[in-house]
């Protein structure tokens, strides 16, 4: 039977592994419930013999007409393949609008040819880092291919935006959000270990996983555990150079978990976090990880970047440091670490911030 419900467009990265996106940058969350109210079709990509692939995920129709690969040929050849594809079935399919979430360059042609044989067609972009302005060939389309609206994470992006040529009343603000049901809980401070410290960054060097190594070596007396949710088989070799670094400088006090589930009972045992993120572009301009760890009323040690300045109160809500400086970090560690009112504050910063349902509410009004 036909889906007489408006018909929506998403092309989402790597749905074929659900967690990426609940993590990352609630595609999923988004399409799952928008699903309820008008009829939601994924494009996504998929690795090649990938067993982990899903045609309905949450009730929501899959379509993995992407595909991933590392090597560099067949990576242009699919990029082909993957056009045709995508074309193909938007001719068949005449979605009402496509959303773009994160600007993939797997995704370009695609939308270069949506825009010459559908012009018609609102194509609405997503954008969650300043990885995607930053890339000069995405900067020339953001510019020369104009998308009906841009949604950004971060109030951070709105002036880069503008200077490509965007409208003020065509850049709208619309945060990630965390699973409020599954980690919004008021921690009892006395059962946590007040010498475990948590530190969320990127596996790779230029992550800051090695700014951990150097921290923890100032700090013997504490352990720090250095999550991996789920584990990607192209990080074995940066995990290694982190390990050989560790063995290297003689730290015993850093334990590396993997694919971690119960990420909520972590936090709830931990007695703060560390988010370094060298660079703005390692990360997301919202990091979830720091709401989850606010909503557990987990004390959390933030970098100077601008976007994170923007969104904590230091001192209030979290404490800021010196993203450069393991000595300034150390400090505030020792100065802090006992601060359960600013711990109290960011349980209090997470309950009121926006949860899926405002997130999918203002994603449902631009349809």
């Amino acid at each position: 039977m036909k889906d007489n419900r408006t018909n929506i467009l998403f092309f989402a990265q790597q749905i074929h592994a659900p967690w990426i996106e609940w993590v990352k940058n609630n595609a999923m969350k988004i399409c799952e419930w928008l699903n309820k109210k008008v009829q939601v079709q994924i494009i996504s990509h998929t690795w090649p013999h990938n067993n982990k692939r899903h045609d309905l995920i949450h009730g929501v129709e899959v379509h993995y007409l992407l595909q991933l690969t590392n090597n560099f040929v067949l990576q242009l050849w699919y990029l082909c393949i993957w056009t045709i594809r995508s074309i193909r079935f938007i001719c068949n399919e005449r979605p009402q609008k496509i959303f773009i979430q994160y600007l993939d360059t797997s995704y370009l042609w695609a939308i270069l040819l949506v825009r010459i044989f559908f012009p018609k067609t609102p194509i609405i972009l997503t954008l969650y880092s300043t990885d995607e302005l930053s890339i000069w060939y995405k900067k020339i389309f953001l510019r020369w291919v104009k998308f009906s609206q841009v949604i950004i994470i971060s109030e951070y992006l709105r002036e880069s935006i503008q200077s490509l040529g965007y409208k003020d009343q065509d850049i709208i603000h619309i945060p990630l959000s965390y699973d409020k049901a599954r980690y919004l809980k008021k921690s009892d401070f006395h059962l946590r270990d007040t010498k475990k410290i948590l530190f969320s960054a990127g596996i790779k060097k230029e992550a800051w996983s090695f700014f951990m190594v150097d921290l923890a070596k100032k700090m013997p007396e504490y352990t720090f555990i250095f999550t991996l949710r789920q584990f990607n088989t192209k990080s074995e070799n940066e995990l290694e150079l982190l390990k050989k670094y560790i063995q290297d400088s003689g730290v015993s006090n850093i334990k590396i978990l993997r694919n971690i589930e119960n990420m909520e009972e972590l936090l709830s045992g931990v007695w703060a976090l560390v988010l370094p993120l060298q660079d703005i572009r390692i990360k997301m301009l919202t990091p979830v990880a720091l709401l989850e760890a606010m909503s557990r009323r987990t004390l959390c040690f933030v970098a100077d970047l601008p976007n994170l300045v923007q969104l904590v109160d230091n001192n209030q809500n979290a404490i800021i440091f010196d993203r450069y400086n393991t000595s300034d970090l150390e400090k505030k560690i020792e100065e802090n670490i006992h601060r359960e009112d600013i711990a109290q504050n960011a349980y209090h910063f997470a309950e009121k911030f926006p949860d899926f349902d405002d997130v999918v509410e203002k994603y449902f009004e631009l349809i």
